[in-house]
């Protein structure tokens, strides 16, 4: 088994860095994936998520055999967010296994694109002024000031699966 992980500014790296010392398994970037883990594979993956999408996993999914997938972004870890991201990946209640990993923000580190849609995003939350329940709340703060939630007891889901798998 292996870890192979999908990052953008390193929060997901972080977490698939520290899995991988956690359990002694071979971790690697999906581009390095390429030549370092043989097709299909059973792997852990790990994948930043912007806009309920998880970087990576449609590459991933069609050449290893995911077992256990770790959509990494910064929105709480609610039912709502977990489902939503389950529904946009086609993820069935099987397999893979579905942990969602809390990561972080640096707002320095947008370009292009991307700080495009982060200020429509900004933008939208900031429309709803009082109406902004308290997760959207944090959210929209986590966006504009950055934010960094990457702990390693965070994996701990994680772990007790893949002991006792």
């Amino acid at each position: 088994m292996y870890i192979i992980y999908e990052s953008d500014s390193g929060f997901t790296k972080r977490y698939a860095e520290a899995f991988a010392q956690k359990t002694g398994l071979e971790c690697h970037s999906l581009y390095m994936a390429r030549i370092k883990v043989k097709k299909h594979s059973d792997v852990i993956f790990f994948g930043r998520v912007m806009q309920n999408e998880i970087d990576g996993f449609k590459k991933a999914r069609k050449k290893y055999n995911i077992l256990a997938l770790c959509p990494v972004g910064l929105r709480m870890p609610t039912n709502a967010v977990i489902e939503e991201i389950a529904e946009k990946n086609e993820l069935n209640e099987n397999l893979p296994k579905l942990f969602y990993l809390r990561g972080g923000f640096d707002p320095e580190q947008n370009q292009g694109l991307e700080k495009t849609l982060i200020n429509l995003i900004i933008s939208d939350l900031e429309s709803k002024g009082e109406d902004l329940n308290a997760v959207d709340a944090q959210y929209l703060s986590d966006l504009q000031n950055g934010a960094d939630y990457v702990n390693e007891e965070n994996l701990a889901a994680l772990l007790d699966w893949y002991e006792n798998c």
